[in-house]
């Protein structure tokens, strides 16, 4: 049998060929329970926050992604879209850049694998979004690869403390919880561990802990250095345009129009666009409130953008094949369809360069259950 399948002729049993339950990637991830493989309609499948935004993406680029799904479908040796039902929702696990790319090529049906919840264990009363997320960083910090980063280790665990009324100053319930995202199977030196520990344990001091690279001069030093790959209103030898922007809660719905703007003007006159984006809050508190607020906005106004064109041009096309009995679903196109290059500045503890923003953690819930 063929290793990838065309997504149009997939079946179950293509997808039981090439694996079973032993190949469980949360097999040993005692919240959760495999239940059965499953051909699920993609736009049911339910995407939420993973708790560990505002790092750097290793995986999942979407427009690899759609590249091989379009060249040649589904790798039947790859685990299914993991999702949880609750409620009669099924929220997926992980898989949100497959989920995008597989949105954005118009594919009806992905191959699917559904979990339950476990009943009976010390912390079977979190809230299944806590689950999900604890599981999908569980995921990623037992796959063999370096995915999941220190960073994802301390915002999923202050997350899932905060949502469930948890005290992240307690290293006995910390420690618990970073069992369950398997972080003794993401290292094994036991330096990296106690770091992510005490971050944690010091989260309540966040407000008022410094950044750098937060004043105008500090920003002008780090854009004017000669081997720096980021610029104010430039071009690059490679005919890159270069620009700076920033984030900032009281005028961010005018500067998420214009990191949009810049990125559509790029994409329509071909060219490439490298933007890089600053907070001038003192606090790292402050920096990512105003970075999440922006981003949030961003991924708000392109769907509102796309949405209204897509939803307009259906009414017109279909109104027209009424006719004939034929309807066109148009592909979804969304943040995660966006090109050129987003980054936000180093300016928090932990950050030595740059980091590439990912709106594919921004987008909750951005295909509607019909």
């Amino acid at each position: 049998m063929a290793r990838k399948v065309r997504f149009e002729n997939l079946t179950v049993e293509d997808v039981k060929s090439k694996l079973d339950k032993l190949d469980d990637p949360l097999i040993d991830f005692p919240l959760l329970k495999f239940v059965k493989f499953s051909l699920e309609k993609t736009k049911h499948l339910i995407v939420r926050d993973n708790g560990a935004r505002g790092t750097a993406k290793e995986r999942g680029n979407v427009h690899a992604l759609n590249a091989s799904f379009n060249a040649g479908g589904w790798d039947l040796t790859k685990w299914p879209f993991p999702f949880l039902v609750s409620k009669t929702l099924k929220t997926l696990i992980d898989r949100r850049h497959s989920h995008a790319a597989a949105n954005q090529l118009a594919i009806s049906k992905v191959p699917g694998v559904e979990y339950v919840e476990v009943e009976g264990h010390k912390y079977s009363f979190l809230k299944p979004e806590s689950k999900i997320i604890l599981a999908g960083l569980y995921i990623n910090a037992t796959d063999g690869t370096t995915n999941a980063v220190q960073d994802h280790f301390v915002f999923v665990v202050v997350r899932v403390c905060q949502d469930n009324n948890l005290d992240y100053t307690n290293i006995k319930i910390v420690r618990e919880i970073l069992d369950l995202c398997g972080i003794n199977k993401r290292y094994n030196y036991i330096g990296a561990i106690t770091t992510i520990e005490n971050t944690i344990l010091k989260w309540g001091d966040e407000p008022t802990r410094m950044t750098e690279n937060s004043t105008d001069e500090e920003i002008k030093d780090y854009i004017e250095k000669t081997d720096n790959p980021f610029g104010n209103n430039t071009t690059d030898k490679n005919g890159t345009k270069l620009l700076t922007m920033v984030a900032d809660t009281h005028f961010n719905k005018r500067y998420a129009w214009d990191l949009l703007r810049h990125l559509w003007e790029a994409e329509r006159d071909g060219y490439a666009v490298k933007i890089l984006v600053q907070s001038r809050k003192g606090t790292a508190l402050g920096v990512k409130t105003d970075r999440d607020d922006l981003f949030f906005k961003v991924v708000e106004y392109c769907n509102l953008a796309y949405d209204s064109y897509k939803t307009h041009a259906e009414d017109v096309i279909n109104g027209k094949l009424k006719a004939t009995g034929w309807t066109v679903d148009f592909p979804y196109k969304g943040p995660h369809s966006l090109g050129g290059e987003v980054y936000v500045l180093h300016q928090l503890e932990g950050e030595e360069e740059p980091i590439q923003v990912d709106f594919v953690d921004y987008m909750e819930d951005f295909v509607k259950i019909s």
